[in-house]
């Protein structure tokens, strides 16, 4: 499963009813391509129902805080840019040592990882400092 099958997962789960050309059409794919995708999801046990019934919905979902420390740039000329970044959650300025926390959601862990390149990588970031989520317990 990649990041346009959980694209599809999540379209489908807001609205088991998009059309086939509007899936399509989000993820930048032919309708031959995305029936196919879903076939083969269908075909995994992973879409059990048009309700959309994800086996482990826990399984596509990965979350990590991304803890930031800015570097000439303000959280405020930066968080604009923090918030368009695919999974990014919430984008949060705080005290202390550092300046920010975002709460990043993704299918993979590698994902998260990708995502904090692309932050470490940003104008104005000078660290960042990666802690997954284990378990929730509240």
């Amino acid at each position: 499963m990649d990041s346009i099958d959980r694209t599809l997962l999540r379209l489908l789960e807001t609205d088991s009813r998009t059309p086939l050309k509007t899936l399509a059409a989000e993820v930048g794919l032919a309708r031959s391509s995305v029936q196919a995708r879903l076939r083969k999801l269908e075909d995994a046990g992973i879409i059990q129902a048009y309700t959309v019934r994800v086996s482990d919905p826990d399984a596509a979902r990965v979350e990590a805080y991304l803890w930031i420390r800015t570097g000439s740039a303000t959280c405020a000329a930066i968080a604009p840019a923090l918030a368009r970044l695919e999974g990014v959650v919430q984008c949060r300025s705080i005290s202390g040592d550092r300046d920010m926390v975002l709460l990043v959601r993704t299918g993979t862990l590698e994902e998260v990882a990708e995502l904090r390149n692309r932050v470490a990588d940003m104008e104005g970031v000078a660290a960042v400092e990666t802690h997954p989520v284990l378990k929730d317990w509240v």
